[in-house]
């Protein structure tokens, strides 16, 4: 994730969130989740295949339940065995989670365990009476897909009409129990000219934190690449957060993209060219340096409903292991296969303009973009609006607003 907030605002230092990453306080998991390590990596879980939507994009291909999920017993040993490793954070996925009528027999387990929780929801089950619930389960944070600030935009993206009112209505309740809220939005032709209309939303809801998601090609996501958004596109939703993140300095909200380590490549060449002092860039490129990057295989693990191991969520195909067959930190650390060592090795294995990049070791590129494309993890980003032959952002892209507030 590129966190725009953080490194344009200047509310922080790569120092103080390195010494979050060690305090271990109840109210760090956002500087945990992006200074994690490979051996205690953020987990994501999908705890069950079911969903009562039907995402266009939906990565897992989300319907009913698998018959052959884990079971509550299986789960539970998972969420011991993720204690004891003291992972920085436990992301309860799907399909959609509160489907799952397992889901509060976890998320209270893992309380009870002492392991950060957050969920990852399309927030149309959010009932009050729920939201009451993943408070006393020690939810810490529920992050709301609504992709358009239109009601028909999302609902024509979900495939259910009337499910944008109601995932509105999951958020705030949500807000009134005191979790912690996020609105995300997948970017794609359809939707990335209502970005600003969705952060007034924000805004005027009282979010705690804006997520842009860029589409990536897995799952059902690899039937709507012609839904993607140009690069000019991409590029003009970049500037307004840019801006945006800069003018609402002050503001109690989190502005950030994920899905598209290149955005940090594209916040530094920007300041750079608004002749911003080297050491404030110099001190943001540190912070993206001990980010990392894409984190497949390394920062992040998934582990889906029926226990397969994949290095990221978006690569459902590259299975490295079963928790049913050994457990998930032998597979991740005690002996970790092939796939594994390479990608956390990434940057001396990078082709193409990833290769060449002198960025390559903050951004690396999104390796299932790299796979959709080519068949290969190291092959170059074909999204990447930064050009390493000629050093700047490519020029095939103008700017179309120019930012008003300076940084400091």
């Amino acid at each position: 994730m590129i966190v725009f907030s953080k490194l344009l605002s200047d509310n922080g230092t790569v120092y103080e969130a390195m010494r979050a990453r060690y305090k271990r306080s109840k109210d760090i998991e956002d500087s945990l989740i992006r200074f994690s390590t490979d051996l205690r990596p953020v987990v994501m879980w999908n705890i069950t295949r079911e969903c009562n939507l039907d995402c266009k994009h939906c990565y897992l291909d989300a319907k009913e339940p698998h018959p052959n999920e884990l079971t509550l017993k299986e789960g539970k040993q998972l969420i011991d065995e993720l204690a004891e490793m003291e992972i920085p954070m436990l992301i309860f996925t799907g399909g959609e989670p509160l489907a799952s009528d397992k889901f509060f027999d976890y998320a209270n387990y893992a309380k009870q365990k002492g392991v950060r929780t957050v969920i990852s929801t399309n927030g149309t089950l959010i009932t009050e009476k729920k939201a009451q619930k993943l408070k006393e389960a020690g939810i810490r944070y529920a992050g709301v897909s609504l992709d358009g600030a239109k009601p028909k935009t999302h609902d024509n993206f979900r495939g259910i009409e009337g499910s944008f009112q109601k995932a509105l209505n999951g958020i705030k309740n949500a807000k009134k129990t005191g979790i912690r809220t996020g609105i995300r939005l997948t970017l794609n032709q359809k939707n990335w000219n209502e970005v600003p209309e969705l952060l007034d939303l924000a805004l005027k809801h009282n979010v705690d934190r804006f997520c842009i998601y860029h589409l990536v090609p897995t799952g059902r996501g690899q039937k709507i690449t012609n839904m993607d958004i140009t690069l000019e596109q991409r590029k003009q939703v970049l500037d307004y957060l840019y801006e945006k993140a800069i003018e609402l300095r002050n503001k109690e909200i989190e502005i950030l993209t994920t899905d598209s380590p290149m955005d940090g490549v594209y916040i530094l060449e920007r300041m750079k060219q608004e002749g911003i002092d080297k050491e404030r860039i110099n001190e943001i490129k540190e912070l993206l340096e001990l980010s990392g990057g894409c984190s497949i295989g390394a920062k992040v693990a998934n582990i889906d409903h029926l226990g397969n191991i994949n290095p990221c969520h978006f690569a459902p195909h590259k299975k490295i292991g079963n928790i049913r067959n050994k457990k998930f930190s032998q597979i991740w650390n005690e002996n970790p296969n092939k796939t594994l060592c390479n990608l956390r090795q990434k940057e001396n294995k990078l082709q193409g303009k990833c290769g060449e990049c002198d960025y390559k070791t903050l951004c690396g590129g999104c390796r299932q973009k790299a796979w959709h494309q080519k068949g290969n993890f190291y092959a170059e980003d074909p999204e990447c609006l930064y050009n390493p032959e000629t050093g700047e952002l490519k020029k095939t892209i103008t700017t179309k607003t120019k930012t008003k507030t300076k940084t400091k």
